[in-house]
C-alpha cells in the first residue's frame, strides 16, 4: 500500500490484500465526500452474483445501510445475520439472501474518510479476528490514502506553479494590452478546462467593459468592442465587490439578463472573476462553457490566483500604452506625430509587401497659412490647425492613420488603398474644405484651402521614406500651380 501513489491504487490494493487474510465473497472500498455521498472506488467479487455489481447501485448517503452507518458514526459493524440487523438495507436490484457483513471505517485525523465493506454468503461468516485484522488494514489504508492525496495535491500545486510561471514568463514579454489579454485568456481557459474565456477592461467612467482578449482567438472586428454593465447586477457585483459569481442557466434564481446572454451565445454556465491590481478591480474574467460543468472552489481559487497575477501585467501594459500614446500624439491636434508616422508607415509597407496589397500616402499642406498666422495671430492659427484636424478626421475611415507632419503639414496613411481610391480620399478632404469655412471668435468665416500630394506603393516608392518624398513633391507641384487641388506623384507636370 505504501507504494501506491493514487487513491484508486490504494483502494485496489486494499481489496487484493484483504483476500490474503480474510475469506470474503465481496469487498468494496468507499470514500466519504464532503457532500455526504459515500462513493465506491474499488470492488472485488468472488462468487456468483457477487462477481459483477453496478458500482452506481453501491453508492449511498451518510447513515444509509451498513456502509452509510459506519461512515456517519465511525464505528465498525460485525453483522453475522445482515438481514436481521436494523442498520442494514438491501441494495436495490439484488436478492435478499442470508449474508454476513464486516464493515470498518478508515479514519484519519479523527475523521472518517472512507469505509471498507466485506460480504459473505451465509450466516456467521466473519469472526472477531477478522474484525481486528480488517481494522488494522483500514488504519493502514487511511494513512496511505492521506499520503496519496497529499502527493496528488503536491503534484497539482506543482502543476499550478508551472502554469503560473509559464503565464508570467509569456506576459512579461509583451506590453501590448491586447496581446497580454489574449495570453491571459488562453492560460485561464486551459487551466480551468473550459472552451471559452474573455478578458475585459473596466471603463468605470463610461460604465462599460472593453473587450481585450478572447480564447479561442478571434479577429478583433468579430468581438463586441464594448459592453454596458448597467443592466447586469451580477457583473457589477464582481467588479464593485470583487466577488466571484457563477451563472447557471438552469438556476431559477439566476439573473434573467445574465441568463439571456448565456443562451444567446450558446453557453449554459459562466464563472465571472474580477481582475484585481493594487487592490482595485480593473477588469473581468469570464469563463464559459456550453457543457454542464462544476466550478469547484479549488479550481476557482487557482483561477483567482492566475487572474490576480495577470492583472498587474495587464495594468502595466495599459499604463504603458497610455504613456506611449501621449508620446506618439501631437498635443494640439491629437493626431499622431512625425516620429510615430514613420514607424507606423514602415510597418504598413512591410504588411503591403507581404500581402501584396495596395497602400497610399497623402501629404496635405494648408494654403496661405502663414498669412492667417500673421494676420490673426498664432493662437488663432492654432485653432485653425485643431479645426483642420477635425475636418480631416471626419473624412477618414477607422483604418486610416493621420499625423501632423509639422507646422501646417499633415500626412495620412491609407492602408488597402490603390491610387484611384487615394485620389478619391484626397478629393473628399478638399470638398470638406470647400464646403466649410473656419469661424473664429468675434470674426466672420475664414475660408481655408489645402493642397494634397498622393503617392502609392509600390509604383511611387517602395519604402515609407520614398512614399512621403513622392507625395511631398506632388504636394508642392500643386502649390506651385495655385493650390486647392490634389495631384499624384506620377501625374504629368503642368
Amino acid at each position: 500500500m505504501g507504494r501506491s501513489t493514487t487513491v484508486d491504487e490504494v483502494a485496489r490494493t486494499v481489496v487484493e490484500e484483504t483476500q490474503r487474510i480474510i475469506d470474503y465473497h465481496n469487498a468494496r472500498v468507499y470514500l466519504v465526500e464532503p457532500s455526504g455521498d459515500v462513493v465506491p472506488i474499488a470492488f472485488e467479487g468472488r462468487l456468483g452474483a457477487y462477481q459483477q455489481v453496478d458500482m452506481g447501485l453501491l453508492r449511498c448517503r451518510l447513515g444509509e445501510g451498513f456502509t452509510g452507518w459506519v461512515a456517519m458514526h465511525g464505528e465498525p459493524i460485525l453483522a453475522n445475520d445482515a438481514n436481521h440487523d436494523r442498520r442494514g438495507a438491501t441494495i436495490a436490484g439484488t436478492d435478499v439472501v442470508d449474508e454476513s457483513m464486516l464493515v470498518v471505517p478508515m479514519r484519519s485525523d479523527g475523521q472518517t474518510i472512507g469505509v471498507i465493506t466485506l460480504s459473505k454468503l451465509g450466516l456467521d461468516g466473519f469472526g472477531s479476528d477478522d474484525l481486528r485484522l480488517l481494522g488494522i488494514l483500514a488504519d493502514q489504508a487511511a494513512s496511505a490514502i492521506g499520503s496519496a492525496r497529499l502527493l496528488g495535491r503536491t503534484q497539482d500545486l506543482a502543476g499550478e506553479l508551472r502554469r503560473l510561471l509559464a503565464m508570467s514568463a509569456e506576459l512579461s514579454g509583451s506590453l501590448d494590452p491586447r496581446q497580454v489579454a489574449e495570453l491571459m485568456a488562453g492560460h485561464l481557459a486551459t487551466a480551468m478546462g473550459v472552451p471559452e474565456c474573455v478578458i475585459s477592461y473596466w471603463d468605470r467612467a463610461e460604465g462599460r467593459l472593453e473587450s481585450l482578449g478572447y480564447y479561442p482567438a478571434q479577429p478583433l472586428h468579430e468581438i463586441e468592442p464594448y459592453f454596458a454593465v448597467g443592466g447586469f447586477p451580477d457583473t457589477l457585483r464582481v467588479l464593485e465587490q470583487q466577488a466571484t459569481v457563477i451563472i447557471d442557466v438552469d438556476d431559477p434564481d439566476a439573473d434573467p439578463a445574465e441568463v439571456e446572454l448565456l443562451v444567446r451565445d450558446g453557453n449554459t454556465i459562466l464563472a465571472m472573476l474580477p481582475l484585481v491590481a493594487k487592490g482595485q478591480a480593473i477588469g473581468l474574467v469570464e469563463l464559459a462553457s456550453s457543457d454542464s460543468i462544476t466550478f469547484t472552489e479549488e479550481h476557482l481559487e487557482l483561477a483567482r490566483t492566475m487572474a490576480n497575477e495577470a492583472a498587474m501585467a495587464l495594468e502595466n501594459a495599459r499604463l504603458y500604452e497610455e504613456a506611449r500614446s501621449l508620446a506618439d500624439r501631437d498635443p494640439l491636434t491629437g493626431f499622431y506625430n512625425h516620429r510615430f508616422l514613420h514607424e507606423r508607415l514602415g510597418e504598413e509597407v512591410v504588411r503591403a509587401q507581404r500581402g501584396r496589397r495596395p497602400l497610399s500616402v497623402l501629404m496635405l499642406d494648408l494654403d496661405d497659412f502663414k498669412l492667417v498666422n500673421d494676420t490673426f495671430g498664432h493662437l488663432f492659427g492654432d485653432r485653425v490647425l485643431t479645426w483642420t484636424a477635425e475636418l480631416i478626421r471626419s473624412t477618414l475611415r477607422a483604418s486610416d492613420i493621420a499625423a501632423r507632419y509639422g507646422g501646417d503639414e499633415f500626412a495620412i496613411v491609407l492602408p488597402e488603398t490603390d491610387g484611384d481610391n487615394a485620389h478619391s480620399a484626397a478629393e473628399r478632404i478638399l470638398t470638406a474644405f470647400r464646403e466649410h469655412a473656419f469661424v473664429g471668435e468675434q470674426r466672420g468665416p475664414v475660408p481655408i484651402g489645402a493642397s494634397i500630394g498622393v503617392a502609392t506603393f509600390p509604383l511611387d516608392g517602395r519604402t515609407g521614406t520614398d512614399l512621403i518624398a513622392a507625395a511631398d513633391m506632388a504636394l508642392y507641384r500643386v502649390k506651385r500651380d495655385g493650390g486647392r487641388d490634389a495631384a499624384g506623384a506620377g501625374d504629368p507636370a503642368t
